[in-house]
């Protein structure tokens, strides 16, 4: 029976995240989705896991899936005032079995629910370039809030997800930095 853990990725953990990152990603970057996880190196991947909280599955030794979380207060130019997800990779041999639904659930549920009291979170996705992923995030109850046009043709769509209905305040999500650009 394989064991599961659930926890924060250190430095250690960056030559494992890599290859993690570059086996999940390769497919969107072969659509030509070009997102900091789809062209990662070791010294991004080491400054993610420093900088913000990457949170690993781990099965039986094997960092299978990741998905990391950048608060508000990381930066002075925050993509929302809820927390936003990105570099969300599960290993490609395991696609299909659920393992990327349950590292999200634990994220959810352990972390923005029950630790943290997180109202609602936010991700960025491609709404022209990749075949499914919005229509997925549609489907699990992402509601879409700001689209923009990328240099390289795709559409950027960011999408939050309400957790916490009675917390939930649309003016702290607020609006991202590009929005002030267009």
């Amino acid at each position: 029976m394989s064991k599961d853990i659930f926890r924060i990725a250190t430095k250690e953990d960056a030559p494992a995240f890599l290859e993690l990152m570059n086996t999940a990603f390769k497919p969107l970057a072969d659509m030509g989705i070009d997102w900091p996880s789809t062209r990662a190196t070791l010294e991004m991947v080491t400054e993610n896991i420093e900088k913000s909280t990457a949170v690993v599955l781990e099965r039986d030794g094997r960092l299978v899936s990741t998905i990391t979380i950048r608060f508000p207060w990381e930066s002075t130019t925050p993509v929302s005032g809820y927390p936003f997800v990105w570099w969300f990779a599960t290993a490609p041999d395991l696609s299909g079995q659920g393992v990327g639904n349950k590292l999200m659930e634990y994220v959810e549920n352990t972390l923005f629910i029950d630790t943290y009291k997180v109202p609602a979170y936010v991700l960025g996705t491609s709404g022209r370039k990749h075949p499914w992923l919005l229509d997925m995030y549609k489907r699990k109850g992402y509601i879409d809030y700001f689209t923009h046009e990328n240099d390289n043709g795709d559409l950027g769509v960011l999408m939050y997800k309400t957790l916490i209905p009675e917390r939930f305040d649309k003016e702290v999500l607020g609006m991202p930095p590009m929005a002030k650009k267009d």
